[in-house]
């Protein structure tokens, strides 16, 4: 059965005879999870001035990795 992920919008086959499932990979659906944990830390932080231009420019830092089509390096394993 054929389904759309509800992140990224790609076509993805659902085999699942239970649920359905809604994302395509783990990493859309890891997206979901971490941007809703991301969405509630910052309801319940109480920064200073200081400290919201620092979260701002993460936040752009973000999106400009998306909509500019940066891959972002992966992390170093310095062991």
């Amino acid at each position: 059965m054929s389904a759309i992920c509800h992140i990224c919008g790609n076509e993805f086959f659902d085999f699942s005879f239970y649920k359905p499932r809604s994302y395509c990979s783990d990493n859309c659906r890891n997206y979901y999870k971490y941007k809703n944990a991301l969405e509630r830390c910052l309801i319940n932080l109480n920064p200073t001035l200081e400290a919201k231009k620092i979260i701002r420019g993460d936040m752009f830092r973000l999106c400009n990795s998306l909509s500019n089509g940066t891959i972002l390096p992966e992390a170093k394993n310095n062991d």
